[in-house]
């Protein structure tokens, strides 16, 4: 008898794990399909089964805002930050519609946010760079223009519409007493690093060898077998006689962390034997108060 009753609920409880399942990977096919009005009717239906379900949830939200139901995904969103403070994603899809409001200090405060829970969550770091730039593009707009319109500002922008949220994160919060990222900190870091490479291109323009090879980190070797070979590589490259002239133009930051950065940019070359117009990529790395070129390459030639 306790063989078949066990047997006869397993029966009965099955179907409704199956409806479930069903349902969540319906509801992520629709995401992914971008059948958002779709997708909020699903969400709707798998939350009436599992209200608490963190990927449900974020998903659901994210549908409503793109079918531009702002109200309801700001209020999903929160929601799920409160219940989830350690998921970084709800922070940043939050601070997306904030920003599209225009409220740049709402939506610059839940990317610092969504760092401090998730300190390697490349999409805020990305994300909190173009609010930086929109910041300083509105007001150089406004110093050369009569208009008093404020213009939005969201070249590059991500949101996220992951599909693998769990209940709750692993990783845990940072210390207390820890140093937190800031919107200052970070705009001071990403001013800092801007003129870190003008002045890496100013130190090889005059041929200040020793400044220049400072910008790299110790044991910097590029294709070489040792940081040695790079150094007397170099030093033959940039001393020999000639002037040289090295423009850097169309910088772009990227962060990947709060100590890595990656650097974009167009680079111009000139000396009297040879010239290059390329695309290059510097990776600047933080050791302590100082950043150093960790990686250097060649993207593409223009």
């Amino acid at each position: 008898m306790t063989h078949r009753f066990i047997a006869l609920l397993l029966c009965l409880l099955l179907p409704q794990f199956s409806i479930a399942a069903v349902s969540l990977a319906e509801l992520r096919q629709q995401i992914s399909e971008q059948q958002f009005a779709a997708a909020v009717q699903t969400g709707a239906q798998l939350l009436a089964q599992n209200a608490a379900h963190a990927e449900a949830r974020f998903l659901t939200a994210y549908a409503y805002q793109m079918t531009d139901q702002k109200d309801r995904a700001i209020e999903m969103y929160q929601g799920l930050i409160d219940d989830n403070p350690l998921l970084p994603e709800p922070r940043n899809n939050l601070a997306m519609i904030f920003l599209a409001q225009g409220d740049y200090d709402r939506a610059s405060q839940l990317l610092v946010e969504a760092i401090h829970t998730h300190p390697s969550y490349a999409t805020a770091y990305d994300n909190l760079s173009q609010i930086y730039k929109g910041i300083a593009s509105e007001a150089y707009r406004r110093a050369v223009s009569e208009s008093s319109e404020p213009a939005k500002y969201m070249h590059s922008i991500q949101l996220t519409a992951i599909t693998g949220l769990e209940a709750a994160a692993t990783e845990p919060l940072a210390q207390a007493g820890a140093s937190e990222p800031t919107a200052v900190t970070f705009a001071n870091q990403e001013t800092l690093l801007l003129e870190q490479v003008k002045r890496w291109a100013q130190a090889w323009s005059s041929k200040e060898f020793e400044a220049y090879a400072d910008f790299y980190a110790a044991g910097y070797r590029a294709r070489f077998k040792t940081h040695a070979q790079w150094v007397a590589q170099r030093r033959e490259r940039i001393l020999r006689p000639g002037e040289i002239n090295v423009e850097v133009s169309d910088i772009q930051i990227k962060w990947r962390s709060e100590n890595r950065a990656i650097i974009d940019f167009r680079q111009a070359f000139e000396s009297p034997g040879y010239s290059d117009r390329v695309v290059k990529r510097l990776v600047f790395d933080r050791a302590g108060s100082q950043w150093k070129i960790t990686e250097e390459r060649v993207l593409s030639v223009l």
